[in-house]
C-alpha cells in the first residue's frame, strides 16, 4: 500500500502542487482550478485530502476548504457528495483521476436531486441564471488570493 500511496502522490504532484500538513504525508491540500466554462471560470478552490491507512482500498476523504456554491457540496463544511468517493470507490481510482477528472465533472454536472446544499439545488432547478450569478459571486468573494 505504501508504494501505491507514493506513486499516487507523485502522479498528482506532476499536475498540482501539494501542501502537506507538517510531516504527515497522509494529509495535504491541493488546488482545483475552475473550468473554462461558465459559471466556474476564475474559480480556484483549496481542497483538503486525507488518505486513510487502508488507502487505496478505502477512499480518501476529500473536502473543499474554500467555500463553493454547488448542490453536491456542503457550503459550510465542504463535504462532497460524489459516488466515486463514497459507495463506488475502487482501488482502480487514483488521486490524480479524482482531482483532474471527477471533481471537474462534478462542477460541470451538478446533481440537484441528491443535494448537500439544498438551497443551491433549488436555485439550479428553479432559476439557473440566479444559480450562475451566485456561483460567480462566491468565486469573487472566496476564490481570491487572500483566501487560498
Amino acid at each position: 500500500m505504501a508504494k501505491r500511496r507514493i506513486a499516487d502522490l507523485k502522479a498528482l504532484s506532476k499536475t498540482h502542487s501539494l501542501d502537506f500538513e507538517g510531516e504527515n504525508l497522509n494529509i495535504f491540500h491541493v488546488h482545483l482550478s475552475g473550468l473554462n466554462e461558465e459559471p466556474w471560470i476564475g474559480g480556484i478552490w483549496k481542497l483538503r485530502v486525507e488518505l486513510p491507512k487502508q488507502y487505496p482500498y478505502k477512499s480518501p476523504s476529500i473536502g473543499f476548504v474554500t467555500k463553493i456554491w454547488h448542490p453536491n457540496v456542503c457550503f459550510n463544511s465542504g463535504t462532497i457528495c460524489l459516488d466515486v468517493l463514497n459507495q463506488e470507490w475502487s482501488p482502480i481510482f487514483n488521486l490524480e483521476c479524482i482531482v483532474t477528472k471527477y471533481l471537474p465533472l462534478l462542477l460541470q454536472n451538478p446533481n440537484p436531486n441528491d443535494p448537500l446544499n439544498s438551497e443551491a439545488a433549488d436555485q439550479l432547478l428553479n432559476n439557473e441564471e440566479l444559480f450562475n450569478e451566485t456561483v460567480r459571486a462566491n468565486i469573487n468573494k472566496y476564490c481570491n488570493l487572500e483566501n487560498k
